[in-house]
């Protein structure tokens, strides 16, 4: 685990809202329509459009429910196109962790968030509700998990 502090930046994209027992259909299904539909296109086209792909994460309904949106960072400044959304995220430390391809992602979370960010005297910043995964290369790559944090 490594602290990184980032400035504000933006990932605009497509989401859908998901709970615990229908999250893999849910998000198979957007990771299908995104690709299958060629959604990304239109994301690259956008003003400032990085390739490595987010998927962020925020809590609805407490937190019974969550969004998972599947997008690019982009400067900010373009109209996403439509059906998309586009959402600020804040300038914060965030602690990351790197996974290899091969590592479940709900296994991967459960370690990092419950046992290795406490661990190193970290806790999780709820009050932000934002947590990505980033796939610098393909989603289907090595991964990364990044958590806003504050000090325990």
């Amino acid at each position: 685990m490594k602290l990184i502090e980032r400035d504000a930046f933006h990932i605009c994209g497509y989401a859908v809202e998901t709970d615990a027992k229908q999250n893999a259909d849910d998000l198979s299904g957007l990771f299908n329509d995104f690709f299958e539909n060629k959604k990304e296109l239109s994301l690259l086209n956008l003003q400032g459009s990085k390739k490595g792909y987010y998927g962020l994460m925020w809590y609805t309904q407490g937190h019974e429910k969550y969004c998972y949106l599947l997008g690019l960072e982009v400067s900010g400044e373009s109209e996403p196109p439509a059906g998309s959304i586009l959402k600020t995220i804040p300038k914060t430390t965030y602690a990351v962790s790197c996974y290899p391809h091969e590592k479940d992602a709900i296994e991967a979370w459960s370690e990092f968030f419950f046992t290795d960010i406490p661990n190193e005297g970290y806790a999780p910043d709820e009050q932000l509700n934002l947590y990505f995964e980033f796939f610098p290369k393909s989603v289907e790559g090595d991964y990364e998990l990044w958590v806003p944090v504050v000090k325990a």
